[in-house]
């Protein structure tokens, strides 16, 4: 257990000047921690009544996966199906021609990174016969696989050799070559190039959606570390992608979270997701893999008809106007010491859930006692065990939570639906 020192009580003070609020940017950049020992200084700050935060988002730890989720066999290996071989850079030269390659894979990352003198190394590289990284492709649709990781070596060669765009420069070892395009070569040199084998892993149709979340998670080496909500995106593009898109823009939705939830990264998605997953699906199912459960979601959505889904963003819209009603700017967060605290996720699902399974005549009871609904949902707050349950993501922890707000929601229906 870490206790306090010199450079915490100068952060606490800071907080205290900036209401109770700090970034957890700031503590890691200011304290060298280990990663277990962040919890620990988040409770310190939070036992002084400030709220550790990240952008407007309340951290949370539900990356842990749980011990009994573990224990759950997330698919059938036998349908796993993923190929190894070598192919020509030819066969990917001829795709490109084609259109048989999805460049635009709706990552939160982009071709064309590279500058013109990593371009020419990687020509470079190839014409020396130098091995190269090895590229992973989803073959869901034959006809345009989607490039899981090699995305900038593979636009660097359809520049080349494709456009024929881009003239070598800063070659290192055949500088002869600078300011060559393709059609310049020599053709013993783009035959080299046309030839050469590349090591590929293709990931084959059968192979279950879960599995390729988690390769696409372990294996992209392009630099910018994506977010879970990035994967989920670029795997089950069109119809889910395209509604939690949506419902993103939904007005209320921004208004009841103050327009806080930032769209960089897909962070307002991954909200959108969770409403759409705890409210959609049952609780039964909730194993305690955070992860899985939200992919459930994605299936789901992209699996459902039109008709469907605009019954879920209206009835999303509605959600929404009742949760700014009841709490106001107080919506989806923590409150501490009459403090309003960051949007917090646990929170978000549990209203969300809560308010869509109670009727119109139930909600306006709560609207009509929102001051009783408030005192006894803040009074959460101050219990422990509910604290530790709302920065998990463990089946107990989650159905704990649940139970606790619809225990609050009850009484007051109870108490007063006879007024």
């Amino acid at each position: 257990m870490i206790g306090k020192n010199k450079d915490i009580e100068s952060l606490i003070e800071i907080a205290k000047k900036q209401d109770y609020k700090i970034n957890l940017s700031m503590i890691l950049i200011t304290l060298k921690l280990k990663t277990d020992e962040i919890q620990d200084i988040i409770d310190i700050f939070n036992a002084e009544g400030i709220d550790v935060v990240s952008e407007d988002v309340e951290v949370d730890n539900e990356d842990i996966v749980s011990d009994d989720a573990l224990n759950v066999i997330p698919f059938d290996p036998s349908k796993i199906e993923i190929e190894n071989k070598m192919l020509p850079i030819d066969s990917i030269l001829k795709k490109i021609k084609y259109n048989e390659l999805e460049f635009d894979s709706s990552f939160q990352r982009k071709a064309g990174l590279w500058n013109p003198i990593q371009k020419s190394q990687l020509i470079e590289s190839i014409l020396l016969k130098i091995p190269l990284p090895t590229f992973y492709f989803d073959a869901s649709d034959d006809d345009n696989w989607q490039i899981i990781d090699g995305l900038q070596r593979i636009s660097t060669l359809k520049e080349f050799a494709v456009e024929q765009t881009l003239s070598l420069s800063g070659m290192e070892f055949l500088k002869d070559l600078n300011g060559f395009k393709y059609d310049s070569l020599p053709r013993a040199l783009q035959r080299r190039l046309e030839e050469t084998n590349v090591y590929a892993y293709i990931v084959k149709p059968s192979t279950p959606k879960n599995v390729k979340f988690n390769i696409f998670k372990r294996i992209n080496t392009g630099g910018l570390i994506l977010e879970a909500q990035e994967i989920r995106n670029a795997l089950y593009q069109g119809q889910a992608s395209s509604f939690l898109l949506t419902l993103s823009n939904n007005k209320s939705f921004k208004k009841a979270t103050c327009n806080s939830i930032k769209t960089t990264r897909m962070l307002d998605r991954e909200f959108c997701l969770r409403y759409v997953s705890f409210t959609e699906q049952s609780i039964d199912i909730y194993t305690g893999n955070l992860e899985e459960y939200l992919n459930f979601g994605m299936e789901y959505l992209g699996k459902i008809k039109k008709e469907k889904l605009d019954e879920i963003e209206k009835r999303f819209a509605r959600n929404m106007d009742y949760a700014y009603e009841l709490f106001g700017d107080y919506a989806f967060r923590r409150v501490n010491n009459g403090r309003r605290g960051p949007v917090n996720k646990a929170i978000f699902e549990i209203w969300s859930k809560v308010i869509n399974e109670l009727s119109d005549s139930e909600l306006d009871i709560l609207l009509k006692n929102r001051d009783s609904l408030k005192q006894e949902f803040f009074s959460l707050f101050n219990d422990y065990k509910f604290i530790n349950t709302i920065k998990a993501a463990d089946k107990t922890s989650v159905n704990f939570r649940f139970a606790s707000v619809k225990e609050i929601v009850n009484k007051i229906l109870k108490e007063y639906r006879d007024d």
